[in-house]
């Protein structure tokens, strides 16, 4: 956990506008000796089933995938370590390890992180099944209460839609005609998707009148988030609907095309206002941009997107370089 934590802490130092190339090179060389002595001292560590399921084992995966983020700007290794080893590592454990104590913390920070991979890679989150969904309705009794934030939901109706989208490429892969499938399974997972579209909006209602309670809620940067993630998987559930020709007759979630633009602008505005006025990560926004991206219309719009994934990248994560790529070979001919 120590060697992976300096590796992460060397590696920042030197990427933010360095005083110099040398001192940079610096860090780097410092970054990866103890991103090597971290998996040397892991390795030693988890010989013993004990030792696997440890909080600490937990914080070294995680530090390692953040690591890959500022050094490799394919995703690759964040994946990696994300997917094979924290995500693994938390089933391991089980729901009731992180109901209290140091595996809740661990949790609530890994959480979105976990959310956010299973959109952009096949394998989907365990976090939708049902001890898991338990868990959540647990975590917040009693005086812990006090700490909750609607952001939590938000991340419910999330895991939801990721957990929808996996299901629907299942059934509805690139092989598979109307004919194949049976109408049935697609007036089900319409109807679905139209009841995940009625909880995003009643809890975009409730979200609003929580805000306008106290001063302080619209300040939090919690709530920052939360506003930049609804309009982000408002964009996302209709297109799970959007791009399958099986759905055109059939009501579903999709939204009108001018909804959609909407969204996009409103995660670009407040995207960009989180980067100048909180410390949230970069790595943060990258969910929101790249579904931004998929429906940017403009050449402004695009600019926008670009501009800020390059931030992004200049500062810490150079991972955004990869989602940079991907817009620009969506936009084709007309990328900037």
């Amino acid at each position: 956990f120590y060697h992976a934590a300096i590796a992460v802490g060397a590696l920042d130092l030197g990427s933010p506008h360095p005083s110099s190339i040398v001192r940079k090179g610096t860090s780097r060389l410092e970054a990866l000796n103890a991103y090597r002595a971290s998996i040397v001292e892991f390795q030693k560590e988890i010989q013993g089933t004990a030792s696997m399921e440890s909080n600490a084992c937990l914080w070294t995966t995680f530090f390692w995938g953040l690591f890959e983020l500022m050094f490799d700007n394919t995703g690759d290794g964040w994946v990696k370590h994300i997917f094979y080893g924290t995500s693994r590592i938390l089933q391991i454990r089980g729901p009731k390890a992180h109901l209290t104590g140091p595996g809740r913390s661990f949790f609530l920070t890994v959480r979105l992180f976990e959310i956010c991979r299973s959109f952009f890679y096949p394998e989907p989150t365990f976090l939708g099944e049902a001890n898991w969904i338990l868990l959540m309705d647990q975590m917040w009794e009693g005086d812990l209460a006090e700490e909750w934030h609607p952001k939590e939901n938000l991340l419910d109706l999330m895991t939801s839609c990721s957990s929808l989208g996996h299901r629907m490429a299942g059934l509805l892969n690139t092989g598979s005609t109307r004919d194949q499938i049976p109408e049935e399974a697609l007036l089900h997972l319409a109807s679905e998707g139209i009841d995940l579209r009625n909880a995003l909006f009643r809890w975009s209602e409730t979200f609003a009148a929580w805000r306008n309670l106290d001063s302080t809620h619209e300040e939090d940067a919690r709530s920052t988030l939360a506003n930049i993630y609804f309009h982000a998987i408002s964009i996302y559930l209709s297109g799970l609907f959007d791009y399958r020709y099986q759905f055109n007759q059939i009501l579903s979630a999709s939204l009108p095309s001018d909804n959609i633009q909407i969204h996009v602008c409103e995660i670009l505005h407040h995207t960009e206002v989180a980067m100048k006025t909180t410390r949230l990560a970069g790595i943060l926004f990258f969910f929101p941009l790249r579904v931004a991206g998929a429906r940017a219309r403009t050449s402004t719009q695009r600019s926008a997107i670009l501009a800020m994934l390059d931030r992004i990248s200049e500062r810490s994560f150079v991972v955004a370089q990869a989602f940079s790529r991907v817009l620009k070979s969506l936009w084709g001919d007309k990328a900037l």
